[in-house]
């Protein structure tokens, strides 16, 4: 009479294949965090490439309600024709297609997309020599305490480093 049933070894085999497919698979569906600081960095990195090309950058935050925190926000200073027209048309430097600078939305693909972000000053710029204007930067997590926001400096070389929490 022989039993039924699965012997240890094949237990262990198929232990091991689910064990080997789980190691491979759940990192590439799982959720991924990706800390603000990496963000935040990658967006800088970005800003200040821009900038290098030939078109100033700023950075600055759309608030959300009385709230000095918000999303961040890039624009580039960009040329724009004006009409023959127009008062502005005077600003133009060519005579025949006259335009003006104006700060125009930039896309930029590392920008952050959760808000809870605060520049201080309030304007971040990115100069075509490679320098920035320096800033205090912050970022907290919803339904979160001032004191447990996370705080960054950034330098005139574009630079970020964290603060520690005191």
């Amino acid at each position: 009479m022989s039993k039924k049933g699965f012997t240890l070894v094949e237990i262990l085999i198929v232990i091991f294949i689910v064990g080997v497919l789980a190691t491979v698979l759940v990192p590439r569906i799982s959720f991924y965090f990706e800390p603000p600081a990496a963000i935040l960095q990658r967006t800088i990195e970005e800003a200040s490439d821009k900038s290098l090309s030939g078109i100033p950058v700023r950075l600055s935050i759309k608030s959300e309600g009385a709230s000095k925190r918000g999303y961040i926000v890039a624009e580039g200073l960009m040329q724009r024709e004006v009409e023959e027209n127009s008062l502005s048309a005077f600003l133009g430097t060519n005579v025949n297609r006259p335009v003006v600078l104006e700060w125009q939305t930039l896309k930029m693909k590392n920008l952050p997309e959760n808000s809870g972000w605060k520049f201080e000053p309030e304007i971040i710029y990115f100069y075509t020599d490679g320098s920035c204007s320096p800033a205090k930067i912050s970022w907290l997590a919803e339904n979160s305490y001032e004191s447990q926001a996370d705080n960054y400096i950034l330098t005139v070389t574009g630079y970020c480093t964290p603060l520690e929490k005191k």
